[in-house]
């Protein structure tokens, strides 16, 4: 039921239903480094899921890591009531009823351990996406900042995503341009994350961005192209190597 990403890093991936047709869309299972479970962007775990997670270690936090990453938050608070929850501000209106712990905006969360760090990806409220890194096993966790889908079962989803400029490679939808509301800022956060130390880049749509055959490129650098508009006129994208 649970896929092994990296050291102490699982994917939980099924397919979400939306109104274009169906979107496969991935959770992240995190282990902290004292044994503790962080459940990254939740789907909707079945009771074999959420056995082979309780298999991994006791569950101590749920993220909700964005404004539109938050559909099965609650369910999994009902199944580890327990763990504490984390969210993006500006969640309160769509969780109503349930308390949780808002995502600092950058640096570690006392609930997720030291191991992961946080940022959030300023200048696009709408979406308020906060991005994380498991330092340990140089992975980039991020939900809706990249895509890279490649395969789709709705013809009606490939036209969306290929509408969006997000088919068949690593690439940020076009709707962040719509949403963007503050690029500077924008270009200082993905600066910041850009400067992580990274191998891989675990996407909630799509494929795990990792080096390959097609000589791409390795992950940052082709999460670096995906984003390089935003940092156009702005501050740099990357220091200088």
């Amino acid at each position: 039921m649970l896929r092994a990403i990296a050291e102490d890093v699982w994917a939980y991936e099924r397919d979400l239903r939306l109104p274009v047709g169906y979107l496969p869309s991935r959770a992240t299972v995190v282990r902290r480094a004292d044994g503790g479970i962080v459940i990254h962007s939740p789907l909707a775990f079945d009771d074999d899921a959420a056995q082979a997670i309780d298999a991994l270690g006791e569950v101590r936090a749920i993220v909700a890591p964005s404004r539109l990453h938050h559909l099965f938050v609650k369910a999994a608070t009902e199944r580890w009531p327990r763990a504490s929850v984390l969210g993006a501000p500006g969640l309160e209106k769509k969780l109503s009823g349930l308390r949780f712990t808002p995502l600092p905006r950058s640096g570690v969360a006392p609930e997720l351990g030291d191991d992961l760090g946080v940022r959030l990806v300023e200048g696009v409220p709408y979406i308020t996406e906060h991005v994380f890194l498991h330092a340990r096993s140089r992975t980039l966790i991020v939900t809706d900042l990249l895509f890279n889908v490649h395969e789709v079962r709705s013809f009606g989803m490939k036209v969306f995503l290929w509408l969006g400029g997000a088919w068949k490679k690593t690439a940020q939808d076009h709707v962040w341009r719509v949403l963007m509301r503050d690029r500077a800022a924008a270009a200082r956060s993905v600066a910041d994350v850009l400067a992580w130390d990274f191998e891989r880049v675990v996407v909630a749509h799509g494929d795990v961005v990792e080096g390959d055959a097609k000589d791409e490129g390795d992950a940052k650098d082709r999460a670096q192209r995906a984003l390089a508009w935003i940092g156009g006129g702005a501050t740099p994208l990357l220091p200088a190597r």
